[in-house]
């Protein structure tokens, strides 16, 4: 899935270039324009309740009492599409990303960059990258965990709160999780929970961790690859050059001469600029 803004430009290119992708709204963005739009706080805290539900039911809740506060939000939100921002109604699994903050990150280490000349700009991404990737390898290489820091506090925060639950088996692999508010079915074999986040988020959610604590299975072999540490060290193991002067380049054969020269003049013009 591709999350972006709203803008029809996206849209359009999406609908063109990427006709099979699915296409999501950032719900960062979406919740500053519904701030703007209708400014009132109990529309923001439903929709945030809204986007963030994993089961089906609870988001059909929520949207209910929203369209008995305010029906031209409730309208608009679901003429836009659920499919669109919901996590209970992504067609496809969008863990844990629901903005495109990544971007926008971004954009903000290359606010001054991008007033610079093309070659020189495109230089400053290559050394920031380089540094990127050697500081996150570097850490990568260091830690110990089977999982990544993130994921590794994020699941000792979870286990804490789930030693108030009570487990009780069905067979070697069902088992009914009470936590005092709705009771949840755990298949640790298929690695689900009837609360849904354990299958999306691919990551076991607080009755699956009561359930694996109770089995005294590890942790780590429930959660997804994505959040083990030898993932992350993977997406860092390549290492990224400089570039070098156009002169030094290895161009092919293949390669237009006329472009060659061309990319030689342009580096020199603004080398003198």
């Amino acid at each position: 899935m591709i999350i972006s803004d709203r803008h029809l430009g996206i849209k359009a290119t999406m609908e063109k270039v990427y006709p099979n992708v699915p296409y999501g709204y950032c719900v960062f963005q979406m919740a500053q324009n519904i701030k703007n739009d209708y400014k009132r706080k109990d529309v923001s805290l439903l929709f945030k309740q809204a986007w963030k539900a994993y089961r089906k039911a609870d988001f059909k809740e929520v949207m209910l009492e929203m369209m008995k506060d305010n029906r031209v939000a409730f309208e608009d939100l679901m003429n836009v599409g659920p499919e669109r921002w919901s996590r209970a109604y992504s067609p496809v699994r969008r863990y844990r990303l629901m903005t495109s903050s990544i971007v926008e990150s971004m954009n903000s280490c290359l606010v001054h960059a991008r007033q610079m000349p093309i070659t020189t700009m495109v230089e400053f991404i290559i050394e920031m990258l380089q540094k990127w990737f050697y500081k996150r390898r570097t850490k990568a290489e260091k830690t110990r965990t089977q999982l990544t820091p993130w994921a590794t506090e994020l699941i000792k925060e979870r286990n804490k709160d789930s030693e108030k639950y009570t487990v009780r088996p069905i067979d070697s692999v069902n088992f009914n999780v009470k936590d005092g508010n709705k009771d949840s079915l755990v298949n640790l074999s298929e690695k689900t929970c009837s609360c849904t986040k354990f299958q999306v988020d691919k990551l076991p959610c607080r009755h699956a961790l009561a359930t694996i604590r109770y089995a005294k299975k590890p942790f780590p072999d429930f959660c997804g690859d994505c959040y083990k540490t030898t993932s992350w060290l993977e997406a860092y193991s390549e290492n990224i050059f400089p570039v070098g002067h156009p002169s030094e380049w290895n161009i092919p054969q293949v390669c237009n001469k006329r472009l060659f020269i061309r990319l030689l003049f342009v580096h020199k013009l603004e080398g003198q600029k």
